[in-house]
């Protein structure tokens, strides 16, 4: 079935995922709390669910108060320098706003499907990837996150387009792809040699945002 929306992924796919920061981001915000990176670590990975459909500065004082951290200058840190490494990260690959224009241009539709942390919004609003959406779903704004399906279907009713005519692509995280199949939406991989692909995908596959373009005709499909 030809497409006439193709919805994507930030983390991983439109923007590169740099585990060497976030390693250093958790060595940093530990010290900032005066904990363990062994102590702050573990902590932070367990309120990760929570952390993507709520608000990020109520999960770093979860955070904290699950660590003992009472000191608010200290919490206030912690967050300011967790937004900061974000904005650093971000950084969209080259061939991704080149790409959302030639969709765009071709009449696609687009739409950003994203499981993320509260500041990510505005993060996407100040960068070259504004104005190049048709619908953004955020997991930290409307309370629900990949692969549920429910949160699928906001991209759907977004769009206007049902889940046949989308086209989803992603890295792979947090079961993703086998949400977007399983609610009918033709998944592919991302796979551009600095992410983690899931071992068991059996779907289709590229290794680079331009190549969405070759797996499109040059005008979607007639409602």
């Amino acid at each position: 079935m030809a497409p006439r929306a193709v919805i994507f992924d930030l983390w991983g796919t439109l923007i590169p995922f740099e585990s060497e920061r976030w390693a250093s981001a958790y060595e940093a915000m530990a010290d900032i709390l005066q904990v363990s990176r062994e102590e702050f670590e573990p902590a932070w990975r367990r309120a990760y669910s929570q952390r993507l459909v709520s608000d990020l500065r109520e999960s770093v004082e979860y955070v904290c108060d699950s660590l003992g951290v009472k000191r608010s200058d200290a919490i206030d840190q912690a967050y300011r320098m967790r937004v900061e490494m974000h904005r650093r990260s971000f950084r969209p690959r080259e061939d991704a706003a080149s790409t959302l224009r030639e969709l765009r241009a071709r009449g696609y539709l687009t739409g950003l499907l994203t499981n993320c942390t509260s500041e990510v919004p505005g993060l996407v609003a100040e960068s070259p990837l504004a104005g190049l959406f048709d619908v953004e779903i955020y997991s930290c704004s409307v309370g629900l996150r990949k692969p549920d399906r429910a949160i699928y279907q906001l991209a759907a009713n977004g769009l206007g387009v049902e889940p046949r005519f989308f086209l989803y692509i992603g890295d792979g995280g947090d079961d993703e792809l086998t949400g977007a199949r399983d609610f009918g939406m033709k998944a592919v991989l991302l796979n551009p040699g600095d992410t983690q692909p899931p071992e068991d995908w059996q779907g289709p596959e590229i290794t680079s945002l331009a190549q969405v373009l070759t797996l499109v005709p040059e005008k979607p499909a007639r409602a």
